[in-house]
């Protein structure tokens, strides 16, 4: 599911000490945490998350992703075209419907069709923005 705040780390959380001053998370060895890193999944098999914001010459590739694949990826490319449309980048709407350098409306459209889940919801929030244009 995509969400839309912001998760607390938890790398370096740490219990607070007990009466006699020592901290309760030691209680794992090095060995151990090694171990359970290990049977983490890989990173390369997650959905790469951008590391910039998006722009508005990522809209055919984020429109492609939205049609062609299914769920997590999906659902991602659709929360990217609601970021180029949203509060902070109002200018942004006018091109994205108007110039006819894009077809974003028939994708968001689409996405409605779906049973539930966030694709579903974030094209509601993306077309409801396109929607008012300043």
């Amino acid at each position: 599911m995509v969400s839309f705040r912001k998760k607390k780390s938890s790398k370096n959380v740490e219990a607070p000490p007990t009466k006699g001053g020592e901290s309760t998370s030691s209680s794992t060895t090095p060995l151990e945490k090694a171990a359970a890193d290990d049977a983490r999944e890989p990173e390369t098999t997650k959905a790469p998350i951008p590391s910039r914001p998006p722009q508005m010459e990522d809209i055919p590739d984020l429109l492609e992703t939205m049609t062609t694949e299914k769920g997590e990826k999906s659902a991602a490319a659709t929360k990217r075209i609601y970021e180029l449309c949203d509060v902070g980048h109002k200018q942004n709407r006018v091109p994205m419907v108007c110039s006819g350098k894009y077809d974003v409306l028939t994708p968001l459209a689409q996405c409605l069709t779906q049973e539930s889940g966030d694709g579903r919801h974030l094209a509601c929030l993306a077309l409801n923005n396109l929607s008012i244009p300043t």
